[in-house]
């Protein structure tokens, strides 16, 4: 009996956790090209062009599956995971704008375990110690990266702006937006929402929010870029989310957050063929600081 039980489990996991490792290679792989080709162009060009594909794709197995929604029961977790899309998408690509990916990517996934705490802790639920150690660890390694961007010792030489804090600043919306995307991609899931269904309603507000700011030149920077559009949609958001997706379905909401700070790290040794950006040792110590503790909640996860 005891086998019985094991087996299905330690199978579930395993499966949750290669969907987000391999989630977490294409996304650095796509956001460090994506950076490379939007710095002449609106941040949000791409977001609303790409999330529409993305719905419309995960529409079409979505009907196949003639799965009924829920509705009634639904909407409310559903409004609140397109609000949590618009702050964990549309910060993170505007972020990639004017902030080494790398960078960008540690802050999001760095900062996320600390707003899960934060959220359980004001849910009064019980934390555990090494929950509290991991947290605190990336903190501090964050803290490390946003003081290389205003002493000028990240990757790309910027010259300090408005738009260098707002791209911080984004960056840690894109944590908190991370975790509650989790948070409600879970509830629609234990609703009996299948993973396309989920990803083919979930990106209302980016593309409206997208369209609005980009809707007088839209069409000629679709006709110029249609190739590249398509090959980051599919490579780069298609198929990365829908690992995602089942990692969030298999695995808990911590182990999700952490497992994701494997992104910095592929995200830092991508970008080393972009030639806009240097190399870094301080950026290099964060996100390896990153890794490590990723590493270390993942163990302790299963362990436990």
């Amino acid at each position: 009996m005891r086998l019985e039980v094991n087996v299905p489990k330690n199978r579930t996991y395993t499966v949750g956790v290669t969907a987000l490792l391999l989630s977490a290679l294409l996304t650095a792989a796509s956001q460090v090209f994506y950076a490379s080709r939007v710095q002449n162009v609106h941040p949000f060009l791409f977001t609303g062009i790409s999330f529409f594909l993305t719905a419309c794709y995960f529409s079409f197995f979505a009907r196949n599956q003639k799965v009924a929604y829920k509705w009634q029961s639904s909407w409310q977790s559903l409004l609140k995971l397109n609000l949590s899309s618009v702050l964990a998408f549309m910060g993170f690509y505007f972020a990639l704008k004017f902030i080494e990916p790398a960078i960008v990517s540690s802050l999001e996934m760095g900062l996320g375990p600390l707003f899960v705490i934060f959220l359980a802790f004001t849910q009064r639920r019980f934390i555990a110690k090494v929950q509290w150690g991991i947290a605190l660890g990336t903190l501090l390694a964050c803290f490390l990266l946003i003081i290389s961007i205003f002493n000028g010792y990240s990757g790309i030489q910027l010259n300090l702006s408005t738009n260098t804090t707002l791209g911080v600043i984004a960056s840690v919306f894109c944590g908190l937006g991370a975790v509650l995307c989790t948070i409600y991609s879970k509830e629609l899931s234990a609703g009996g929402w299948t993973s396309s269904m989920i990803l083919t309603h979930r990106f209302y507000g980016i593309v409206l929010l997208s369209f609005i700011f980009t809707y007088d030149i839209l069409i000629d920077y679709i006709f110029d870029n249609v190739l590249w559009i398509l090959l980051v949609t599919i490579a780069g958001v298609l198929i990365p989310m829908y690992l995602l997706q089942k990692g969030i379905q298999y695995c808990e909401t911590f182990l999700v957050m952490m497992s994701l700070c494997f992104v910095p790290v592929f995200t830092f040794f991508f970008q080393l063929f972009d030639p806009r950006i240097s190399w870094s040792t301080t950026t290099l110590v964060g996100v390896v600081l990153l890794f490590i503790l990723g590493v270390f909640s993942i163990y302790a996860e299963k362990n436990k």
